[in-house]
């Protein structure tokens, strides 16, 4: 019911009103209008940008892990290197690097000693190759000295005295036979038993003398043999020094263990020390983001830093239409929301090659260098950037 009289009341009062206006004549105000700057001036680009340090940079985590110190404070100066943040290093990772460094300690100390001894090592294997020729000349000479016509006419005197022994010997067994039923003190066996074994003897120094004149040949042949393959192994094993005092194989062997301690040492060294975190250039850190204790992860930002010795101007809206006409070394004027009365003269010094999209419309920005600047500026102020066409 309320609601209905209120509806009624308020088309009452419309109809008033229409009534007075056809009535009165009301006076409108003047409309304001804007002065357009952007396209209306001729020969002109202006733009808006805002100011910009030096270099600035985000700081990003590569590794994961739990904040154990902070080293700086926000505001603070931070020279390019300086850590400001320390990570929790793993045991496993540490444990790792003591392993490394204990086997590059072996490996340096091995090469060490082949070095400090490579020349003794070098004498000795010297002193091998003569020891090995005097031993090749004396087998030589032997074998010179050696008459082998005279050799193969004993080998073969001996061989037929061998023949006739064995005879004699078979010829005394057969006479024996004959005796073998007597007594054994019986004389005639005994003369019988005792011309066997002088025969047996005979023919046991003939084969003696058969296998020391062959032993001797052999002998003589395999010196000539074995002092042959010894030099050639002592000068094989003095050419590995080459100009150097330690064996090149055996060097070239240590050296690589320790190339491959090292190249183990610095892998480890390097995921320690994504463990600190440093900053990259020289500035203020600006913003820190994380906490003594808390656990960050790879590729989080943690931190910015500026460096805030040089101010300069980046536009935020040069389009395709006006990069065109704009130049390195074009001069600029640069009014700032900040200080209206103030102008300031700039110089742009670079034009970035690859746009960015904002609001659909391709942007190129530009960087302006300032050329009498005297005005407190801080960071992402708001700039006019008038540039003459």
């Amino acid at each position: 019911m309320n609601k209905k009289f209120f509806l009624i009341l308020t088309l009452i009062g419309l109809s008033a009103l229409l009534v007075a206006c056809d009535t009165f004549t009301v006076s409108q105000p003047t409309p304001v209008v804007y002065e357009s700057f952007q396209d209306d001036a001729p020969g002109l680009i202006i733009a808006e940008g805002e100011i910009v340090p030096e270099n600035d940079l985000q700081i990003i985590s590569h590794t994961n892990g739990r904040v154990q110190e902070i080293l700086v404070e926000e505001g603070q100066m931070v020279a390019e290197g300086q850590s400001i943040i320390k990570l929790e290093v793993p045991e496993q990772l540490l444990a790792e690097l003591k392993s490394a460094e204990l086997e590059q300690l072996k490996s340096q100390k091995a090469l060490d000693d082949l070095i400090l001894y490579g020349n003794l090592q070098k004498q000795k294997a010297y002193q091998r190759v003569l020891d090995a020729q005097s031993a090749r000349r004396a087998a030589l000479k032997s074998w010179d000295e050696f008459d082998e016509d005279q050799y193969e006419e004993d080998l073969e005197a001996i061989k037929e005295d061998i023949i006739d022994a064995r005879k004699e010997l078979e010829d005394a067994k057969e006479d024996l036979k004959d005796f073998l039923d007597l007594e054994e003190d019986n004389p005639q066996r005994v003369n019988r038993q005792e011309d066997v074994d002088e025969a047996q003897i005979a023919l046991n120094e003939l084969e003696r003398e058969q296998a020391a004149l062959e032993q001797t040949y052999d002998q003589l042949q395999l010196n000539l043999a074995l002092t042959k393959a010894e030099e050639e192994t002592a000068w094989n094993e003095y050419r590995k020094f080459k100009q150097e005092d330690v064996p090149e194989d055996q060097f070239k062997l240590l050296q690589e263990q320790l190339d491959t301690a090292n190249a183990r040492i610095n892998a480890i060294e390097t995921s320690i020390a994504d463990f600190e975190i440093t900053t990259p250039i020289e500035g203020t850190l600006v913003q820190l983001n994380v906490q003594k204790g808390e656990w960050i992860y790879t590729g989080q930002m943690i931190a910015i830093v500026a460096d805030f010795s040089t101010w300069f101007v980046e536009s935020t809206d040069t389009n395709e239409l006006e990069i065109v006409d704009i130049q390195v070394g074009d001069t600029v004027t640069l009014e700032f929301d900040a200080f209206p009365d103030e102008t300031v003269r700039g110089r742009v010094i670079e034009i970035n090659e690859f746009p960015v999209m904002k609001y659909n419309d391709v942007i190129y920005p530009i960087r302006i260098e300032l050329l009498d600047n005297d005005l407190p500026l801080r960071w992402k102020m708001s700039v006019i950037i008038t540039i003459e066409r």
